[in-house]
């Protein structure tokens, strides 16, 4: 329709099914890139576009985390706090810690750091908080810094001075209760 009016109609497809990445993305795909043997030339040649293909990943189930039931992994929570105060998305698999501060990804401004284990005993430990020896690690990086943990020890005016923001975990991860 968008070729035959010159629109520029978008849509968002959700197949709930198990064949969703093999059978339903395939053919989206051929329809863009074109089908050779279809007997209308236009569906031949293709109808043009672009594709992405996402997948959703497990659910954070609040009522679960109050019981502290399934806290989510360290990646699943990162890619969850990252889209939510970014809107980046990125595939969990691609969000692990890669230090000891708990750095997971870097955008051309900041760095995000996410200081968690997937454990009621870390998270209610001071060991799940910002506190000043991390801070001033992330700080000699040079580098705009977004931290989410527990808890910080830190005074928001010595955070700003080092232009790091911090994002205390949600209550509910159950380090407060």
């Amino acid at each position: 329709m968008n070729k035959e009016d010159g629109g520029n109609r978008r849509f968002i497809l959700v197949e709930c099914e198990d064949y969703a990445d093999t059978i339903t993305a395939e053919r989206v795909r051929r329809v863009i890139r074109g089908v050779p043997n279809a007997k209308d030339k236009q569906l031949r040649d293709g109808l043009g576009g672009s594709f992405a293909y996402c997948t959703l990943g497990e659910a954070i189930d609040v009522d679960s985390l109050l019981e502290g039931e399934a806290l989510p992994s360290y990646s699943d929570l990162a890619s969850y706090l990252l889209h939510t105060a970014t809107g980046i998305s990125a595939s969990p698999g691609d969000l692990q810690s890669s230090d000891d501060d708990g750095h997971f990804y870097s955008s051309d401004e900041k760095d995000y750091y996410l200081i968690y284990e997937p454990s009621i005993e870390f998270l209610r430990s001071g060991d799940a908080a910002l506190n000043l020896e991390r801070a001033e690690r992330i700080r000699e990086k040079g580098r705009s810094a977004v931290v989410f943990a527990a808890a910080d020890y830190i005074g928001q005016r010595q955070l700003s001075q080092w232009n790091i923001t911090f994002c205390q975990l949600p209550y509910e991860l159950g380090f407060g209760g």
